[in-house]
């Protein structure tokens, strides 16, 4: 059997260092190695809502950004592999990182990408494809994070499976962290009576807050209460509702992946 992989889905060059400092740390914690991964994408991957169908010129020149692109990220992983001593195995792919994720279904334990946000067009479906095609955990960092990782981390709660499935997949992060918090927007106090049965196995220590909402949305006090308790990572479900009802009506999950400052530690 083949042994499991951490998988570093390196979109392009932003947040490429940030992803690898983090898949490291993750890497040393599991004592499993990385495996890294880039798709070229084509033309054909890249809707453009302004055009029905790119000129030959566009097409060259977004092929020239994909060469490039592909050239920087050799020249980031082989600094990183000069200055930290890890070898990883970089796989290269032509086409979209839909169709490339399922050469990952059986090695990939989790995924580590940068936030989709922030990423060139053609690119901006890698989370998605991570969470939905492979079905695994996710990592995903801002791209100007500079913080550390795992130390101090937050766990939104919600009691549903995705969350549940997250607390499981990060368990060994949850239980070595210094700090451990769950935050519950809510009105009521009882909520956190089912996030202390199922946190507080993994993390004796942890503490257990209510934050009501006041008229604001779930996504943005969550992010309010990770900055203020200087939260390294943040634990969270992603699309309790299902993907094409967040998607259609912007739910937790998308707003924290399109506004968080903090890494996201995700499950579907």
């Amino acid at each position: 059997m083949e042994s499991k992989v951490i998988l570093v889905l390196l979109a392009s060059t932003t947040g490429a260092t940030q992803c690898l400092r983090i898949a490291s740390l993750m890497s040393e914690r599991l004592g499993q190695k990385l495996r890294l991964a880039h798709v070229e994408v084509g033309p054909r991957s890249i809707v453009f809502t302004s055009a029905e169908q790119l000129s030959e010129s566009e097409v060259e020149q977004l092929a020239d950004r994909e060469r490039l692109e592909t050239e920087k990220l050799q020249g980031i992983v082989a600094e990183w592999t000069r200055t930290t001593g890890i070898s990883a195995e970089f796989d290269l792919y032509s086409g979209d990182e839909w169709r490339v994720m399922r050469h990952y279904r059986k090695t990939a334990s989790m995924v580590v990408l940068a936030a989709p946000y922030a990423q060139p067009p053609g690119h901006r479906e890698a989370l998605r494809a991570a969470l939905l095609r492979i079905r695994r955990p996710v990592v995903m960092v801002p791209p100007a994070w500079e913080g550390g990782f795992g130390q101090r981390l937050m766990v939104g709660w919600w009691d549903v499976p995705p969350l549940r499935r997250a607390l499981a997949a990060f368990q060994p992060f949850l239980a070595a962290a210094e700090q451990v918090e769950a935050v519950s927007v809510s009105q009521d106090d009882s909520v956190l009576e089912g996030a202390r049965a199922a946190i507080a196995p993994i993390a004796p220590g942890a503490g257990y807050r209510v934050v009501a909402p006041e008229g604001r949305r779930t996504a943005e006090v969550l992010l309010e209460a990770a900055a203020a308790y200087r939260a390294d990572g943040l634990v969270m479900g992603a699309f309790r509702r299902g993907e094409i009802l967040n998607w259609l009506a912007r739910g937790t999950s998308t707003q924290l992946i399109q506004s968080s400052s903090v890494p996201l530690l995700m499950h579907p």
